[in-house]
């Protein structure tokens, strides 16, 4: 269980963040997980000098788009597009998109951290 996280509607996602930007708070990084049916993401948040971190959550269909916190922070650029990668997390407006290969080279695996990839991947004997 994570201390000071808030589970929010994607549609309050930028409201709530603009209010840790306006508290001076550090974007840290977020997290995305496949549930089978949706994605998960958890946002993180510093506004201490210490290590204690705030997180928001939202939980959205593999289908929908999530909007991009780089109007606010634009240090999520990274962390969208890794999730874009590696998830296939539909991310809108971000403001530097590498169009999936940040990480991930021409013939790397697509969207390798999705459940129903690997097992796709894995029935065909898959790396």
């Amino acid at each position: 269980m994570i201390e000071n996280l808030k589970e929010i509607k994607k549609d309050e996602l930028l409201s709530e963040v603009k209010k840790y930007a306006d508290a001076k708070a550090r974007f840290v990084t977020a997290v995305c997980n496949d549930l089978g049916d949706k994605l998960e993401v958890t946002y993180y948040f510093n506004a201490s000098p210490g290590m204690e971190m705030s997180a928001l959550r939202i939980a959205v269909g593999k289908d929908e788009e999530v909007p991009s916190l780089t109007g606010i922070y634009l240090t999520a650029v990274l962390i969208e597009n890794e999730m874009k990668e590696t998830f296939g997390l539909k991310v809108k407006d971000i403001a530097i998109d590498f169009g999936g290969h940040m990480f991930l080279a021409q013939d790397s695996p697509v969207l390798p951290m999705l459940k129903e990839k690997k097992e796709a991947a894995g029935e065909k004997g898959g790396e």
